[in-house]
């Protein structure tokens, strides 16, 4: 589980590589930033799997944004505001891969936590 969270961010850095790098004044809020690489990685992959991974990540970085902020997600990202945003490919990939794979790590230990401990005695089964 770990493993595919790691992959899924993996696969967002490569698949943002093919995009054109836009000219950056300022720099953007990071964790708007993320959700926009996110959002795009995902808008990109075609692995099901993959893509919902990347909604898992762009949802994470948008509620931190929110939370933090108070903004509303919908009014800073649009198809304008995107280029912006994710400014250069590459420096988005340093800065928002590290984050999504450590988030995923720690999203796969705890659904990993939940899972029902196993029988003392596997093979007498549960209650003997």
């Amino acid at each position: 589980m770990i493993a595919k969270y790691a992959s899924i961010a993996a696969a967002a850095a490569l698949g943002l590589s093919a995009l054109p790098a836009a000219a950056q004044e300022t720099a953007p809020d990071p964790d708007l930033r993320c959700a926009t690489w996110a959002l795009v990685a995902g808008s990109q992959e075609q692995d099901e799997g993959r893509k919902r991974g990347l909604g898992f990540m762009m949802s994470y970085f948008m509620g931190r944004y929110e939370a933090r902020t108070g903004g509303k997600i919908e009014t800073k990202i649009t198809p304008e505001t995107v280029p912006t945003l994710l400014g250069n490919v590459e420096e988005a990939n340093k800065s928002c891969a590290p984050q999504a794979q450590s988030f995923g790590a720690r999203l796969g230990q705890t659904i990993n936590g939940l899972q029902p401990p196993a029988p003392a005695n596997a093979q007498a089964g549960e209650g003997r």
